[in-house]
């Protein structure tokens, strides 16, 4: 007979009700119900794709570990073969990695390579990268819509960073970064001076676990309007591109919307994906 308060699969009573009772687990739970009845979708798909949602919104962050699988199948009402089918398809995509002896964890955030740019710039002779720091100016939640809206979809707000990038002490770009607002208030009691100097995609993977993993850019010849022209130091009405970046995250989500004011620059602009 297994010892008292304890279950035959491993777990205490107390450690499966805590579980049960996580915020998470019910969310799973209330998934499986009404997906399983309201839209006949088999228990597998559902688990996963709500695993997916709870690690994609941040309840689960990169290096967190999951509950159990046989913990995972006595919480949800679920077979053990159920959970571990739903959970198979996420390691052999990368979000989720298992760690011998240790569990099943949410995969960190890994380096990019060059895919953490947006753009770049190269120097006269196109060999070499041309440093870069950035000052964050301004980080608030804004109700108005805007072609940022129409990329991300309707929120209730969104979090728009504005930034200056000075690039090689030769000129400066003008960034705007707008983000859904519910899902990054955070960042609105993150210090400017935290936000500086970082690059927003690698922060935003590792403290988000919003990765973007493609990005579209659309360019066009502007006059660059007086107010930003201020900002980067440049004469109102003079010429430059005006950049859009639309990144998408897990399963094509649109995650960003940037705006990049670049004044005219002998400099070769790379853009990346």
């Amino acid at each position: 007979m297994a010892d008292a308060g304890v279950s035959h699969r491993g777990a205490s009573d107390d450690e499966l009700a805590a579980l049960a009772a996580d915020s998470r687990i019910v969310i799973l739970r209330q998934e499986l119900e009404s997906a399983v009845d309201g839209r006949g979708e088999s228990k597998v798909q559902t688990l996963k794709n709500a695993l997916f949602d709870l690690i994609e919104r941040g309840f689960w962050r990169p290096g967190d570990k999951l509950p159990g699988e046989k913990e995972l199948s006595i919480v949800l009402g679920l077979s053990l073969g159920t959970v571990q089918s739903a959970i198979r398809p996420l390691q052999s995509s990368g979000l989720l990695e298992r760690r011998r002896g240790a569990g099943t964890f949410v995969a960190a955030a890994k380096e990019l390579g060059s895919s953490i740019w947006h753009f770049r710039f190269r120097d006269a002779e196109g060999k070499s990268l041309l440093p870069w720091i950035s000052t964050v100016h301004s980080v608030d939640e804004i109700v108005e819509q805007g072609d940022w809206s129409d990329f991300m979809g309707f929120a209730p707000s969104y979090i728009r960073i504005c930034r200056v990038i000075g690039v090689d002490e030769k000129f400066n770009v003008y960034s705007e970064v707008y983000l859904e607002g519910p899902r990054f208030r955070p960042l609105l009691d993150t210090p400017l001076e935290v936000l500086s100097g970082k690059n927003l995609r690698i922060f935003l993977h590792e403290r988000y676990n919003a990765p973007t993993l493609r990005a579209i850019h659309r360019l066009a010849m502007i006059e660059i309007p007086k107010d930003i022209a201020k900002v980067i130091g440049v004469t109102p009405g003079s010429r430059g591109i005006n950049m859009k970046a639309l990144s998408y995250s897990f399963r094509d989500t649109p995650m960003s919307y940037q705006r990049i004011v670049i004044p005219e620059t002998p400099y070769e602009l790379e853009l990346l994906g």
